[in-house]
């Protein structure tokens, strides 16, 4: 019973790591970004740009397109499908040395997650191959997908209550140079990813994980209740 449990733990554990970061890449696709903004009420309406004359940041109009644009070469560049991240944008940078050096911390910490990410599908994968053998690989599945589900749910409902307090502790953990406080008024990183954004992927990752967990969970249950209920006639 006890080793069961490790197994169960071990397994929900590594269901989780690898479940989150594979949906946090999903949503950080455009889709997201401009199905949150729309829902959000509309993005910032404007972006600091420099002057051609002085180089000065001037308050210039901007919308959902513009503001598209500029996720999908962050996200790109902090995924790891390109090397570059946003430099200019016709007159000169959009963003600070500060974000640019706080964007490349976000990387370096994504790119660490998708290794875990490949590690935890290693694990899972190994484990549930070792039930197998065993006949358990389907009550595994089942437990550890509940187990998982629990997990970021009980989270979630943190999160509900604490947004604020949770997100600030995860960039002191993940960031604790501290770069990423930045002025809101001067900021077009914050403008680009305001409160909505981060609570909207919060939300659709955690949502879209539990479904996932619980749709794995019911389908071993239903393959096992199958199982149970096949039997050979005598001859």
């Amino acid at each position: 019973m006890r080793s069961l449990r490790v197994e169960v733990a071990v397994f929900a554990i590594a269901f989780t790591v690898f479940g989150l970061v594979a949906l946090a890449l999903v949503w950080s696709g455009d889709w997201a970004y401009a199905s949150l903004g729309s829902v959000s009420g509309g993005t910032t309406p404007t972006i600091l740009v420099p002057r051609v004359q002085d180089g000065v940041r001037v308050e210039s109009p901007a919308n959902l397109q513009l503001w598209l644009s500029w996720h999908h070469a962050w996200a790109t560049y902090v995924t790891g499908m390109t090397n570059d991240p946003p430099i200019a944008f016709g007159t000169g940078p959009i963003f600070t040395p500060d974000e640019y050096a706080h964007m490349a911390d976000v990387r370096a910490v994504f790119r660490g997650a998708e290794v875990a990410a490949v590690l935890a599908l290693f694990v899972g994968s190994y484990r549930v191959a070792r039930a197998r053998r065993r006949g358990d690989a389907l009550r595994l599945v089942r437990a550890g997908a509940i187990v998982a589900a629990g997990i970021v749910a009980v989270i979630g409902v943190i999160a509900v209550f604490a947004f604020d307090p949770l997100f600030l502790l995860f960039h002191e953990v993940f960031f604790p140079q501290g770069n990423f406080l930045f002025d809101p008024a001067t900021s077009n990183l914050l403008r680009l990813y305001p409160e909505w954004y981060w609570q909207g992927i919060t939300a659709g990752v955690a949502v879209s994980f539990i479904a996932v967990a619980l749709g794995a969970a019911a389908v071993s249950h239903i393959a096992l209740r199958r199982g149970s209920n096949t039997y050979t006639r005598a001859a």
